[in-house]
């Protein structure tokens, strides 16, 4: 949802335009206030998909984080298999391949030197490590070595930081946004309206009332994601 959204939302929730907003209170600043605060709950990781670099540039990849879990091929070698031979390999397996041939007998192949080298690069593709990476926090920038053959892309895990509403997709993040930012507006023109007494008059003002109920639902909503912060999840 954009901030538009959750602004008109959050009016209609308010009974405006109905009961116009005659205090001008930015429902936005609500919003943000929301979003800032839910910020800290929302720290579920998230991967994305990018071509192989040896520096790859987070803020120019469209990742903002300051967490960087790991990277991985995007399509990590399984097993073994013929591509997976490094070039000099390729040779010493055909190298120890031995041709016997013999009076009346036709040429043939020992197969056992070829199954012994595939065995220990087996066992070598199994202890070593294809990728490295390092994480410069401070410049955001992850350097990568990945020894041949290079994967095409990579995928990088991280925690993301949000920096628009409209980045939020999964639903029970949206319905605390909601609820949080119409719990800051209450606040707001409760303390808005709560200035004015009306005395004589038939037209009440529910500035007082506005205020204990926006305490109250901001209260209710941290209790709820202090209480449970393991089950919620960010889907992006």
């Amino acid at each position: 949802m954009l901030m538009e959204e959750y602004i008109s939302k959050i009016n209609f929730m308010l009974g405006f335009p109905a009961n116009k907003n005659i205090e001008n209170v930015d429902i936005s600043e609500a919003v943000d206030l929301a979003f800032t605060e839910l910020k800290e709950y929302m720290k579920t990781p998230v991967n994305k998909t990018v071509p192989y670099a040896t520096r790859l540039d987070l803020k120019a990849l469209g990742i903002n984080t300051v967490n960087v879990l790991y990277v991985q091929a995007a399509e990590p070698r399984l097993g073994l298999s013929l591509t997976s031979f490094d070039s000099s390999n390729v040779f010493q397996v055909a190298a120890s391949v031995n041709m016997a041939s013999g009076y009346g007998q036709g040429t043939g192949i020992n197969i056992d030197p070829i199954m012994s080298q595939m065995a220990l690069q087996q066992v070598r593709n199994a202890l070593s490590t294809d990728l490295q990476w390092t994480y410069d926090q401070l410049n955001q920038v992850v350097y990568v070595t990945h020894r041949a053959p290079i994967p095409a892309m990579v995928t990088v895990r991280y925690v993301p930081i949000f920096s628009d509403v409209s980045e939020i997709l999964e639903p029970t993040w949206i319905n605390y946004l909601l609820r949080m930012g119409l719990a800051f507006a209450k606040v707001s023109l409760g303390r808005t309206r709560s200035k004015y007494i009306i005395n004589g008059s038939n037209v009440t003002n529910d500035g007082d009332k506005l205020l204990s109920e926006g305490n109250a639902e901001l209260e209710a909503i941290r209790n709820e994601l202090k209480a449970k912060p393991s089950k919620l999840r960010v889907l992006n």
